[in-house]
């Protein structure tokens, strides 16, 4: 043996020591961690890691290693504790099982279960921990693993959009806890933390799905949960009812041991006391600034019925005056909070102010390139561009990168094809085609023709006629490279849409839209053309999923149904905002969506529905 081979095999199993030091540790006395960070775009490469690991498989396929399948999963390790889950699972995949042992059969597993969870592979993950030999040691293993276990099958049961499932293994978790030990109260605590970030996320519907003479943990955290949803604009009431709801449910974990998020609402300096609304009443913004306002005075009555204690609220009308001379006025009337500008003009003439007085929230939104620092100023307003994200980001997850999109020749259109395309070529995806259409088409069929490509199909099979001189029986396709379909607009128009889309031979390519096209009432025989059409959906249009529907004239057509959401929102958010700015904050059930500040911003990610033979129904992302 020559001294530099000898050198280089020392090297190999120093590696390998090294790994076995990181690796399977199923007898670290420490117990198993995770290996995989879950959000997988955010996953950073540690190179120094993901070398060692490239030159131990080397050693290890290169010789007829003793314990070979043990050090292939503790390099898969490596690969993923590195960064590169693509080794990582090329790896495991050279693994043969029947040769592994079962604490290192339950650690590949798990290993495989963060590897489809990072990747989105949720049949995969499913099955894996569904296993037969799986199934039987997990009833064995020690508490370290039963602990990584629920904690998977947890996140697995989010991304499936099994929330309450996921709370419920989320309590088990709970319980593997001792909470008289200091090192388990933080765990404790940040388990109970993710279980009210879980419960925040239901709608008010299935939090009241408990029977009342049930003293479960679960019912517990319904109980509470559901009573905060319904008073969450009087953080005064909830501190009211979270005291009596604790000594109702005296030995419960979450008495013992509240959200870190509950205990913070608690801490604020109170809610504004005077509130000037500032909107454009008179000529073209007559109709929306009133609507917006019902909505507001709706929100505002609800909670003077339930006792709350409420601001006064002062009505500025911004129609003839600069917006500056009419926000300083109703400084002056003593106003603690200013609620406006709606629009955009106005909101841009503000957002050159140096400092805002006192807290604002706008009722329309700026671009970020359009926006400064500015003390005081929050935006909200519908966005079409936090929908045409939300979308963007669950096509992604789905692999879905060819995409086809379809959106109107109008203000709010052309903002939104222009965002998505520069958001969607970042991601690394493909825009096949964009295409605008005016308000005045009805013939879709002759506008999607070209993109899908139909007129090049009957052209070659025309030209093959002509070349044959022969008559010939043939059907036209579509281009075949399109995953995805994504369509804005009203329903009116995707109406026609999506059958021309159907007709084009393309009623199998997976379609998505924004609120738009749902007005939140149920018009089956009408909706029927657009079946199949997945869409983020405001929350106040899905039955139960808000403490009480709003009451707003059924005949409005659906921009201004949301304006008076927008105007619902409005009042939520004016008690709320400095709660929403620490960094622990959970994200507010708002009608338009679950609403979180970011940058000066308020942000929407509204939930997931589809039609189904004309009727509007949750769906999962």
């Amino acid at each position: 043996m020559t001294k530099r081979l000898f050198l280089s095999m020392i090297y190999a199993l120093a590696i390998l020591a090294f790994i076995g030091g990181c690796a399977p540790t199923t007898t670290q006395n420490s117990g198993p961690i995770a290996r995989v960070t879950l959000d997988a775009e955010n996953i950073e490469v540690n190179q120094s890691l993901v070398s060692q690991a490239e030159l131990a498989l080397a050693r290890v396929q290169s010789n007829d290693t003793e314990g070979r399948e043990n050090l292939l999963l503790d390099i898969a390790i490596l690969f993923a504790q590195g960064g590169d889950l693509e080794q990582s699972r090329n790896t495991l995949q050279l693994i043969n099982t029947d040769q592994l042992n079962d604490i290192f059969f339950v650690e590949y597993n798990l290993l495989g279960v963060e590897l489809d969870l990072a990747e989105r592979q949720l049949v995969s993950a499913k099955a894996r921990l569904a296993e037969p030999r799986f199934l039987t040691l997990r009833q064995t293993v020690n508490i370290n693993f039963q602990r990584r276990i629920l904690s998977l099958e947890s996140a697995l049961n989010t991304a499936s959009g099994q929330i309450r499932a996921s709370i419920e293994n989320n309590i088990q978790l709970s319980n593997l806890y001792n909470s008289r030990k200091i090192s388990d109260q933080r765990l404790i605590s940040r388990v109970h933390d993710q279980i009210w970030l879980q419960l925040n996320q239901l709608p008010f519907n299935q939090l009241q799905q408990i029977d009342p003479a049930d003293r479960g943990v679960l019912a517990g955290w319904l109980q509470l949960a559901a009573a905060m949803r319904y008073r969450q604009a009087d953080p005064g009431a909830q501190k009211n009812f979270f005291a009596v709801w604790k000594q109702s449910w005296r030995e419960h974990p979450g008495a013992n041991s509240p959200p870190t998020a509950l205990k913070s609402r608690f801490r604020g300096t109170g809610a504004p006391k005077n509130v000037a609304l500032l909107l454009p009443l008179q000529g073209q913004y007559e109709t929306p600034s009133t609507t917006l306002l019902n909505g507001f005075i709706s929100a505002y009555y609800e909670n003077l019925a339930q006792g709350a204690n409420l601001p006064k609220i002062a009505i500025y009308d911004t129609s003839s005056q600069p917006v500056t001379e009419v926000y300083n006025k109703a400084v002056e009337r003593g106003a603690d909070m200013v609620i406006g500008p709606m629009r955009q003009s106005q909101v841009e003439e503000l957002a050159v102010s140096p400092r805002l007085q006192v807290p604002t929230l706008t009722l329309n939104r700026l671009d970020q390139n359009q926006l400064n620092d500015i003390e005081n100023l929050f935006q909200f307003g519908l966005s079409a561009l936090d929908e045409v994200t939300q979308i963007a980001d669950q096509a992604w997850i789905q692999g879905q990168t060819n995409v086809l999109l379809i959106a109107p020749d109008s203000g709010w259109g052309l903002r939104a094809r222009r965002y998505f395309i520069d958001y969607w070529t970042a991601k690394g995806g493909t825009v096949i085609d964009a295409i605008s259409y005016p308000t005045s088409v009805n013939d879709f069929t002759r506008l999607l023709e070209r993109p899908l490509e139909i007129d090049l199909s009957e052209q070659r099979s025309l030209a093959l006629r002509r070349s044959v001189n022969r008559s010939l029986s043939s059907t036209p396709r579509r281009r075949q490279d399109i995953d995805l379909v994504i369509v804005l607009g009203y329903a009116e128009k995707v109406r026609q849409i999506k059958p021309a889309l159907d007709f084009l031979y393309a009623g199998d390519v997976p379609v998505y839209a924004t609120s738009h096209i749902y007005g939140g009432t149920q018009e089956i025989e009408l909706n029927r053309d657009l079946s199949g059409i997945k869409f983020s959906a405001m929350p106040w249009t899905l039955e139960g999923h808000m403490p009480r529907p709003l009451k707003l004239d059924q005949r409005l057509p659906t921009a201004y149904r949301q304006l008076y959401a927008l105007g619902y929102d409005a009042f939520l958010l004016h008690g709320l905002l400095e709660e929403l700015a620490r960094p622990d904050a959970l994200p507010v059930f708002g009608a338009t969506g679950m609403l979180r500040l970011s940058e000066g911003s308020i942000m929407r990610t509204e939930k997931w529905a589809a039609f189904e033979k004309g009727l509007v129904v949750p769906a999962q992302p």
